[in-house]
């Protein structure tokens, strides 16, 4: 990486003197192109390490969100105090606050849900079990559970009567479960439990479908019905347990859940509730499962470490480069600085070619990522052949084709960062530049 110039160049202004310092060093940078080059194929390799570990883990985690929020939880919920905190059976809302809820705001998506435990027995088997009541026609406004079965249907509706002409209704269960208790499709349950009157529930059910894995718990004891059935078998109609909520702009979360808030506390006024069951209490998903929203916060973290380890790893490599061709061409700086360059305009000279090969490594990268990323965004990571039901993450069942997801400013970022260090690791083996003195160099 030599550098010739001519006296003339040096006698220039400063405006001037910029464009040709950008052509002298441009042209420089290729006077070792084996080196140059090496020095950006490392650069740009850990850019594209980065933006593929900032694709996975953002997929991931936008993953792990959709799940929790489509399948389950919804963007918001409303239960009683008491409920939360003891799953208490009498905790319950009146219909009348969705009905009032869903008149307020009607852009909201709602779904009321009712729990219960039993035990259910098919055949020589039994298990203890957690009843999940939905509302067939409002629960898909809300999530995808209804959508979620791997064999048989979703028919939550009256089940054929029995040959002693006994109602039956439709129930789901859990895959783990069906498992455990060798139940599939059209296999009868019987479920026991105390109702709310005291005396001892008892029905007879069919099975219309196994539900794929969902959350660990439900997995392994959960029962889906309607609230119809689930009124009929626990005696119970006076309210609901669980209120979950859709928004259509997330980003408005915390509007809305201070207005619905607002809302029910305005109906408690109205209407006060028995003080054993507590006083309704709204949360968001991310106060309902906050190991999921710490464990999103402790990515968003530590995935930008990672990347600047790796990219400062990577960053050695420049100084190296700038090591090389300053020991090489400390004769012609100090030419340069006999014939009159500044030795500031020389240091300079020097960073603009650290620059230049930041920009191209930059550029490189983020094409080479694009490109490799293009097909992954669409198709996911496939980990389905290891793990066919997914893989457990703080309660939540990750789908096992985990898909990527770049945004435009984590591209940006990745590439700032990539410049911003390789400058810095340059800015020492530069700054010997300024010491050069041309008489000792040119012996």
């Amino acid at each position: 990486m030599s550098t010739s110039t001519s006296g003339d160049s040096t006698r220039t202004t400063g405006g001037s003197r910029l464009p040709t310092l950008i052509f002298m060093a441009w042209r420089n940078i290729w006077r070792n192109p084996a080196r140059s080059g090496l020095t950006v194929a490392a650069l740009a390799g850990s850019l594209v390490l980065l933006l593929l570990y900032l694709g996975l883990v953002a997929g991931m985690t936008r993953q792990m969100v959709d799940h929790a929020t489509d399948l389950a939880l919804g963007h918001m919920q409303l239960h009683r105090q008491a409920f939360v905190d003891d799953q208490d059976l009498y905790a319950t809302l009146p219909w009348n606050t969705l009905k009032e809820l869903e008149t307020a705001f009607p852009d909201l998506s709602m779904a009321p849900r009712l729990y219960a435990s039993a035990l259910a027995s098919a055949g020589d088997a039994s298990n203890g079990v957690l009843i999940k009541a939905v509302d067939p026609q409002r629960e898909p406004r809300v999530t995808r559970l209804l959508e979620e079965v791997r064999e048989g249907t979703s028919d939550l509706g009256p089940a054929p009567p029995t040959d002693a002409g006994l109602p039956r209704h439709h129930v789901l269960i859990g895959a783990q479960l069906a498992r455990n208790m060798n139940i599939t499709p059209g296999a009868e349950l019987i479920l026991v439990t105390q109702a709310a009157d005291a005396s001892i529930g008892n029905a007879l059910y069919q099975v219309a479908g196994v539900l794929k894995p969902i959350d660990p718990a439900f997995d392994r004891q959960g029962v889906l019905m309607s609230i119809g059935a689930f009124q009929s078998l626990m005696v119970m109609d006076q309210g609901f347990h669980e209120l979950s909520f859709k928004l259509k702009d997330v980003s408005q979360l915390d509007a809305v859940q201070t207005a619905v808030a607002a809302k029910v506390q305005a109906l408690t006024a109205e209407q006060p509730l028995d003080k054993l069951g507590g006083p309704p209490l709204l949360r968001n998903w991310r106060q309902i499962a906050p190991a999921l929203a710490d464990m999103i916060s402790m990515y968003d973290g530590v995935v930008w470490v990672i990347g600047l380890i790796v990219v400062a790893l990577a960053a050695l490599g420049m100084v190296n480069t700038m090591i090389m061709a300053i020991h090489e061409r400390t004769r012609e700086f100090g030419v340069l600085r006999a014939i009159g360059m500044d030795k500031r305009w020389l240091l300079v000279m020097v960073l603009i070619e650290s620059l230049l090969l930041a920009l191209i490594s930059a550029v490189l990268g983020v094409v080479a990522a694009l490109v490799l990323i293009k097909g992954l965004l669409k198709d996911g990571i496939d980990l389905s052949a290891s793990m066919p039901d997914g893989f457990d993450m703080v309660g939540i069942v990750i789908d096992p084709v985990m898909p990527m997801q770049l945004e435009p400013m984590h591209v940006i970022y990745a590439a700032l960062l990539v410049i911003a260090i390789t400058m810095i690791a340059a800015l020492l083996p530069s700054w010997r530049v300024m010491r050069v003195k041309p008489a000792e160099s040119m012996r």
